[in-house]
């Protein structure tokens, strides 16, 4: 996968009337060892996440709303291999999948944070192929009505 790919997407959203915004060059971005990405990282944004692009692979963050966050939308998520979920604050700290999971422990943990991260990385996927998964999140998130922040017009990165 490659900007090229990114933009295409963005191109089948706007195709599909989806909001989204420009392509844009996001600094500050972690990898999944926990370290600092040096370079900016090619990202375009919807009502439902981020989706960018890095080491070849398009990921989706969906930023949520810890206590809304539920036993219906984990149970639907949790067995997808792709899938990792963090906190907003302490993000380098994967809570899901974890050894010894607990799940009372995970939402009193989830508790302590007013958002939580849940993010689903993609390797080899074609466009149409990774509309069907992004429509099917959308669908899953909906269903179990827990709140999804809309990064289009809440900026995460000033603090309330």
């Amino acid at each position: 996968m490659d900007i090229k790919n990114l933009n295409q997407f963005r191109e089948w959203l706007i195709k599909n009337k989806k909001s989204v915004s420009k392509l844009e060059y996001t600094k500050n971005n972690y990898g999944n060892n926990g370290n600092l990405i040096e370079k900016s990282l090619p990202t375009i944004t919807t009502d439902f996440c981020e989706i960018g692009l890095y080491n070849g692979e398009i990921y989706f963050v969906f930023v949520v709303d810890s206590k809304t966050f539920n036993l219906e939308l984990f149970d639907k998520i949790k067995n997808k291999s792709n899938m990792k979920i963090y906190g907003f604050e302490d993000f380098n700290k994967t809570l899901y999948p974890a050894d010894n999971f607990d799940f009372t422990n995970f939402i009193k943990q989830i508790q302590k944070d007013r958002y939580l991260q849940i993010q689903f990385d993609y390797k080899k996927i074609n466009i149409f192929d990774l509309f069907k998964k992004y429509s099917n999140l959308i669908n899953v998130f909906e269903k179990s009505k827990v709140v999804v922040v809309n990064q289009l017009k809440i900026d995460l990165t000033k603090k309330n």
